[in-house]
């Protein structure tokens, strides 16, 4: 589920802040010393003005109470001021006080029906009382006028969710992700989402079929992504059974035993997926990768050159392409695939290892020690983020894009 306390915190005391500093400027001022319809300026417009400024200076100092008697204390005279019930609507609604929130906010819109602040924080604080169908329109709404409110998107999307309405929360939080690709809240919720979606879809194909290969698929990557990997591979199997021809199956039971290490078992099932589909990049580069690891070299060379050729970008074919012809002492050529992975993959620490490889042979030694050093710092930096990443929940297959089995890549360190 969507995180509740969405609407709490320093993020949200900046957007408040934000308004208040708003409301606060020139032309806010203006507006109180302006007289209601129908009536003349008075005195009683100096007593507002400077009530305001008290609010003002309350609220930077996080003194609610005292903003609260001045918002009262203006509206006693001007209670015809939407704006005052807005500021007043936002103070409650920092001090978690949500029905006068509520109620200031629906005060302030029946005055001025698109106030901004009001429409956004009138459907937050339903969504603090779990009002969410009182929520939706109001905060579609503030979104079509004012796309630029990451809160907004995030509160939307909890509505769509807590309302029985996931595929709505979706387009919601991805429209939000669009408009702030870096914000972590939106990200996080939205891939709950796309969970709470998954999920659902695959019961549905269990109670309709479960005994399908497709399910049998399913159960063996749910197994491989909590490493129970002889259950993974019983799975695997099954589907196999029902489908063995379907592409995908076999290099996915490959891709296990690759991963493994049994390399005689990797190499029948690469070569079973690519008699099925040889324009699966992955196997093609996996079976060349294979052949390099059991130091066939010749063998790995025509895997290799084609998985380059159907994926130019493919980082990892680059590095093994490279070792294949440092192996066989061609060296220019090595670099030239070498130099191509530091441009495609940065943070990929083996392939300045083996240029360090090389560069000792050729007696570089400043270029040696400038590789060594490149590669302890991304090694290191690799190793950290397997750490986190074992900290987090793995959902679905693996990922296909993983460097080649670590420690076959990498031999003693150069001295």
């Amino acid at each position: 589920m969507i995180a509740q306390n969405l609407h709490t915190g320093r993020r949200i005391y900046a957007i408040c802040i934000s308004l208040f500093a708003l409301l606060a400027s020139l032309k806010s001022v203006d507006f109180l010393c302006q007289a209601p319809p129908g009536k003349t300026n008075s005195d009683s417009a100096a007593y507002v003005e400077k009530q305001f400024r008290i609010a003002k200076e309350a609220e930077q100092k996080v003194d609610y109470d005292k903003a609260v008697s001045a918002y009262r204390s203006i509206l006693e005279v001007r209670p015809d001021l939407a704006e005052v019930h807005q500021n007043l609507g936002l103070v409650y609604y920092l001090q978690t006080k949500n029905r006068e929130a509520i109620l200031s906010f629906q005060t302030a819109l029946k005055r001025k029906p698109e106030l901004p602040g009001a429409k956004l924080f009138l459907g937050m604080a339903y969504v603090r009382t779990n009002e969410y169908e009182k929520a939706i329109p109001l905060l579609t709404k503030f979104i079509a006028q004012n796309p630029r409110e990451a809160r907004a998107y995030l509160n939307l999307g909890l509505c769509y969710v807590e309302t029985g309405q996931p595929t709505e929360a979706v387009k919601v939080l991805q429209a939000g992700s669009a408009s702030f690709p870096e914000d972590i809240d939106i990200l996080y919720n939205l891939g709950k989402v796309y969970t709470q979606l998954m999920t659902s879809t695959f019961r549905k194909m269990a109670d309709v079929n479960p005994d399908s290969y497709r399910v049998h698929q399913l159960l063996a990557e749910s197994y491989e992504a909590r490493r129970e990997i002889p259950a993974a591979v019983d799975e695997y199997k099954l589907a196999l059974e029902r489908a063995p021809n379907v592409p995908g199956l076999n290099y996915a039971l490959a891709n296990l035993s690759w991963r493994e290490g049994s390399l005689e078992e990797a190499e029948i099932g690469f070569k079973k997926e690519l008699a099925i589909n040889d324009e699966h990049y992955l196997a093609t580069w996996k079976l060349g990768n294979v052949y390099l690891i059991k130091r066939e070299i010749d063998k790995a060379f025509p895997y290799l050159l084609k998985a380059i050729e159907q994926k130019p970008q493919l980082a990892q074919a680059h590095r093994d392409l490279g070792r294949a012809y440092s192996e066989k002492g061609e060296f220019q050529k090595a670099m030239e695939h070498f130099r191509l992975v530091t441009k495609l993959s940065p943070e990929e620490p083996t392939v300045h290892y083996r240029m360090a490889l090389i560069h000792k042979k050729l007696g570089n030694k400043e270029e040696e020690t400038k590789e060594v050093a490149l590669f302890r710092k991304l090694k290191k930096a690799s190793d950290d983020r397997e750490k986190r990443a074992t900290m987090v929940e793995r959902v679905g297959s693996p990922d296909d894009t993983e460097k080649s089995k670590k420690d076959a890549d990498i031999q003693p360190e150069v001295n």
